[in-house]
């Protein structure tokens, strides 16, 4: 008999599988990993069902919304308008997403900023012709890159590194992560200009189910629609920024903005519906269990605790920088970022304290690496939104992305050691 853990593993890499081999549609593998996880008792119902319920898909319905009026109302065409003006390419346009994607996960969480992204980037695309499935991508790596730039980007990852550093004696300020993420963000942009670029998936755009993003006239439009679009855009940007302040959560600023939208009769309620795409509902939420049943039955600590064995008594940083860097990156593609980090993070500090080195600069190490959650879709829910609007296969993440995750790997090394010095 297999142990659950044992048992939580085999499911992980059969639905693994069944993603790359692609005979089974995605979500029906999913759906089916679901079944099997209640019914081995891996997971409880109530868990099974938790994952649906999340704020993530919350913020997504929302945003979604918002962002779609912004194209209902003609104002995607304008932005496309002046955007293209400038960026006539789609190399340049792909570095004009790269860039404002980054930007905007400094201040916004990632998913909410990728959700923006995807009514503007489709309303984009169907004026202008260039390839959605290159710009989706490129507005994800850069919600991914930027959530390092401050320390309220990737908020969750940033304030635990930050929290544990500070503990072992050592000062993490509001831009401490920015030494390290201000760097990886340009590598990024010059990795992407020159060769990055060159293998993000080319997927001709169709599927969709709604009218919402074909081109049409939207010149009848009353002006103060358009602007009330736009007012309703900003006052949301501006409430999950200044989150803490208010109290009101992200999902909540997106929900209300949602509302607002469909009161001000830019969308029916029918159509507010048809925004939301239903295979990413189903990926967001049916993902969850999983990650849940992993770290529920100690499979994740003992994936974790790999990290411990291929050390194997080294005492070569540089060596224990790379397998913490490889093993978080395996790790963070099936399960949250966050989970990841607190799994792994006492086995690093174990592991420096060892080998006499300061533990700060390899927690930085599997920061960063947590980061590389970008060569599946499976457990990082900015991934999972791009997924269905962008048409990709499972194998699209990796292809497209495994270059990027070696680039950073490379400057991990090269850069930490000069910022965060391993030895006093």
């Amino acid at each position: 008999m297999f142990t659950p853990a044992t048992l939580a593993i085999i499911i992980l890499v059969l639905a693994i599988i069944s993603f790359l081999a692609e005979k089974i549609p995605v979500n029906l593998t999913i759906m089916l990993s679901l079944i099997v996880l209640v019914l081995t008792g891996l997971v409880t119902p109530k868990e099974a069902i938790a994952g649906f319920s999340s704020t993530t898909i919350l913020m997504l319905i929302g945003v979604m919304i918002v962002g779609s009026a912004l194209f209902e109302t003609g104002v995607c065409d304008q932005i496309a308008e002046v955007v293209t003006r400038y960026a006539k390419t789609e190399r340049k346009m792909m570095m004009a997403i790269l860039v404002m994607a980054s930007l905007m996960s400094a201040a916004v969480s990632n998913s909410g900023t990728v959700a923006v992204f995807i009514p503007i980037i489709l309303g984009i695309c169907s004026t202008a012709h260039y390839s959605h499935s290159k710009l989706l991508m490129c507005a994800f790596l850069g919600s991914m890159c930027g959530g390092r730039l401050t320390l309220v980007g990737d908020a969750a990852i940033n304030v635990l590194i930050g929290d544990q550093i500070i503990k072992l004696g050592y000062p993490f300020g509001f831009f401490e992560i920015s030494k390290i993420g201000l760097p990886l963000t340009l590598i990024m942009l010059v990795y992407m200009y020159f060769i990055g670029y060159r293998f993000l998936p080319d997927i001709p755009m169709k599927g969709f189910d709604d009218a919402l993003f074909k081109a049409k006239n939207k010149q009848d439009v009353p002006k103060w629609k358009k602007n009330a679009s736009i007012l309703i855009m900003l006052v949301m940007f501006l409430g999950m920024i200044f989150e803490k302040q208010t109290g009101i959560p992200s999902y909540m600023v997106a929900i209300i903005g949602a509302v607002a939208d469909v009161c001000c009769g830019i969308f029916t309620e029918k159509q507010a519906y048809q925004l939301v795409s239903i295979k990413t509902v189903i990926l967001l939420g049916g993902i969850t269990p999983l990650a849940t049943a992993l770290k529920k039955t100690g499979a994740a600590q003992q994936i974790a605790d790999l990290l411990i064995t291929l050390i194997g008594g080294s005492t070569n940083v540089y060596f224990i920088t790379v397998v913490i860097f490889l093993l978080t990156t395996i790790m963070t593609q099936f399960m949250s970022n966050v989970v990841t980090v607190t799994l792994l993070m006492p086995i690093v500090i174990s592991v420096a304290h060892s080998i006499g080195v300061i533990p700060s600069a390899l927690v930085m190490v599997l920061g960063i690496a947590s980061t590389m959650s970008i060569l599946s879709p499976i457990a990082c829910p900015p991934a999972n939104l791009i997924y269905s609007y962008g048409g990709y296969k499972f194998s699209d993440y990796f292809k497209s992305n495994i270059g990027l995750c070696l680039v950073f790997l490379v400057t991990c090394i090269v850069l930490i050691p000069l910022i965060w010095p391993f030895y006093r």
